[in-house]
C-alpha cells in the first residue's frame, strides 16, 4: 500500500491557469500521482511500483489526503469566506479527523476529533513559511493561514503560525519586498511592536496593523481599507 510523500503542481490544472500554489498533485511512494482538484492521474513507473510493493511500508510523517473534504471542515472554512478554489489549493481532509493546511514542506492541521491539541504540525515551518504572492512592493505577516489567504487577495502575505517572526523569514522577505506590514492577532500587541522593531532595519517601511479581530474575520474590502489606512499599497 502506498503512502503520501509530497505535492507538486498539477499539469492539467496548470493548463487551465489553476493550482498557482503548485500543490494540487499528490505524489505517492509507489510513484503514482493524483490530483484531487481535477482528477488527473499518472500511474507512475510500473517497475518502481513493483519494487515498492516488495518493501515493508514506511510510515509517513505527513497527514494523508482523503478523496474529499468533510462537511464540517468545509463549513468551518466557508464561515471565513474562502472560495472553493482557495480551499482546493490550500487544504485537504485527513480521515482521522484533521483539516490540513498544506504548506508544501510542512502541514498544519486543525484537530476536529475533540481529543488532544487544537493544532498539530508535521514537518518544519521555520524556514519554509509559505508566501502568497500578489505584488512585490508590500508583504503582510499574519498569524494563521486563513488570514494569509484572505489578505493575499489584495497584497502579498505570509502566515507564521506563531506570534514570533523568525529573523530568517524577515531576511528572506527583505530580499523580495520593499515594505513590510505586521498584522497579528489582537492579543499580541507587545509581540507586534517587538517584531516591528526587529524588522525595521531591513525594510524601507514597516507598518503595524491594529484591529480588534484577526484578519480572517474581516471581509476583503475591510482588510483592504485597514491596510490602506496604514499606508500599505494594495492591488
Amino acid at each position: 500500500m502506498s503512502y503520501f510523500i509530497s505535492n507538486e503542481r498539477c499539469p492539467k490544472c496548470a493548463k487551465m491557469g489553476n493550482d498557482r500554489s503548485a500543490n494540487n498533485l499528490a505524489i505517492y511512494s509507489d510513484t503514482h500521482k493524483y490530483c484531487f482538484a481535477c482528477g488527473y492521474y499518472d500511474r507512475g513507473d510500473i517497475v518502481a511500483r513493483y519494487k515498492h510493493q516488495q518493501e515493508p511500508r514506511k510510515p509517513s510523517k505527513f497527514f494523508n489526503r482523503a478523496l474529499s473534504i468533510s462537511d464540517k471542515a468545509l463549513i468551518y472554512l466557508k464561515k471565513y469566506g474562502l472560495t472553493n478554489q482557495e480551499v482546493d489549493e490550500n487544504y485537504f481532509w485527513d480521515n482521522n479527523g484533521f483539516l490540513v493546511f498544506d504548506g508544501d514542506e510542512f502541514q498544519n492541521a486543525r484537530n476536529f476529533t475533540g481529543v488532544g491539541a487544537k493544532y498539530i504540525t508535521r514537518g518544519i515551518i521555520k524556514g519554509h513559511e509559505k508566501v502568497f504572492f500578489n505584488g512585490e512592493d508590500w508583504v503582510v505577516i499574519v498569524e494563521d493561514a486563513i488570514s494569509a489567504i484572505k489578505v493575499s487577495r489584495v497584497v502579498s502575505s505570509v502566515a507564521i503560525h506563531n506570534s514570533i517572526v523568525p529573523l530568517e523569514l524577515i531576511l528572506r522577505l527583505a530580499k523580495r519586498f520593499s515594505n513590510l506590514a505586521i498584522w497579528l492577532d489582537p492579543d499580541k500587541q507587545k509581540e507586534v511592536l517587538r517584531e516591528a522593531r526587529k524588522a525595521s532595519i531591513h525594510f524601507e517601511k514597516v507598518s503595524v496593523i491594529w484591529a480588534d479581530k484577526d484578519p480572517k474575520d474581516f471581509s476583503t474590502q475591510d482588510i483592504s481599507n485597514k491596510l490602506v489606512a496604514k499606508g500599505v499599497k494594495v492591488c
